[in-house]
């Protein structure tokens, strides 16, 4: 009876030093660049990227001691967890871009037309023009964490397509534009998951959800939105001042002061920093790359965050008229007084509104961390 040998692996050094056993390591543990992971708290991933290889255990050459020797001992070789091949995937990105980018282009024309006026001529949309590119910026920064194109067609893929089809068809004869524009969101997810599969659909969909910014509200639901905010920041802007100790009476969508009547016109709603704030609230869970229950609080922090946010800018519009009107006449002498003082609050409070968003997230980054065992 032969005696058993043990071979002693060495534990291979990382770049940081430290001494890990080759046999104790998996993927989650492989080393990756410190540059992919950031610190607990910023935008960067608290989770290591795609590791390019995983450790498999290989049988080396037979020993010399011949054909009836027992077996070489298993030493752990790096395998390929998932090959991309660059050539392919050229080749598929040329076939939508030289067809498909082109067909959806013509398909979809009259409604793109018709957002590009909307986006030039609304100041609440005008952020539609970059939608486009921020798409393209956010795939770009998840490309450490791409799954490589499928070989096959997805034909599960012609689904959203279908019913983009639909949504068109039935657009176009009850004229219903809200409907023809949201199905070009369904176009483009159709299309990544019969060309790419279904491992891509699942890494470009958030990337892809944010279209949904650059499609205009519905002309009826917009206009009952914005009755409703009026109102609500009517009263709420006036329950600050009264906070602030100054007489505010709410009487719909105006608030009378001491000596003047601040109206909350239709752009003074609060939809534009609802629709702006959202943006960059989705923008930012798709960079931090944080557990699913912090990208659920950082987006349901919005809309209170937005309403609050313009109700200080109304607030501090109607103190700026109240105490301060030769003042804002003094900095803005070729401007309406109520314009200049407007102008200066809407300012004030977009920096008020990022300051407080990214405040919440750094306090989320520093409470609830990351613990390795």
């Amino acid at each position: 009876m032969t005696d058993k040998k043990v071979f002693d692996v060495p534990p291979t050094s990382e770049p940081g030093g430290e001494s890990v056993d080759p046999a104790h390591r998996f993927a989650g543990d492989l080393p990756v660049s410190r540059k992919k992971v950031g610190k607990r708290g910023s935008f960067s991933s608290s989770f290591p990227p795609r590791a390019e290889s995983l450790l498999a255990p290989e049988t080396a050459g037979p020993p010399p001691g011949g054909a009836g020797s027992s077996p070489g001992p298993t030493v752990a070789k790096p395998a390929a967890a998932c090959v991309i091949d660059p050539v392919f995937e050229r080749q598929r990105l040329l076939v939508l871009l030289a067809v498909m980018v082109p067909l959806a282009l013509f398909a979809f024309w009259p409604s793109l037309n018709q957002m590009v006026r909307v986006w030039h001529v609304n100041l609440d949309y005008g952020h539609g023009f970059f939608v486009i590119p921020l798409i393209a910026l956010f795939l770009y920064l998840r490309l450490d964490t791409y799954p490589g194109t499928q070989r096959r067609l997805a034909w599960i893929g012609l689904v959203p397509i279908l019913l983009s089809c639909a949504m068109r068809y039935y657009a176009v004869n009850q004229r219903f534009d809200a409907i023809e524009q949201w199905a070009l969101l369904f176009w483009a997810l159709g299309i990544v998951w019969l060309f790419y599969g279904t491992r891509v659909f699942y890494w470009a969909c958030p990337s892809l959800l944010f279209m949904v910014f650059m499609f205009p509200l519905p002309f009826r639901f917009e206009v009952i939105l914005r009755h409703r905010l009026q109102e609500f920041a009517a009263k709420f802007a006036s329950q600050l001042l009264v906070f602030l100790g100054e007489p505010a009476i709410p009487i719909r969508n105006t608030i009378r002061m001491t000596t003047i009547e601040l109206d909350v016109a239709a752009a003074c709603s609060g939809i534009r920093f609802l629709v702006s704030i959202m943006a960059i609230a989705f923008a930012a869970i798709l960079l931090m790359r944080r557990p699913w229950w912090q990208n659920l609080c950082v987006f349901l922090l919005v809309p209170p965050l937005a309403l609050f946010v313009n109700a200080i800018r109304i607030a501090m519009t109607g103190i700026l008229l109240e105490h301060y009107k030769p003042l804002v006449q003094w900095f803005a002498p070729q401007k309406n007084v109520d314009a200049a003082a407007d102008a200066f609050s809407g300012i004030v409070a977009i920096f008020v509104a990022f300051g407080m968003f990214f405040a919440f997230i750094w306090f989320l980054g520093k409470v609830f961390r990351r613990v390795e065992i």
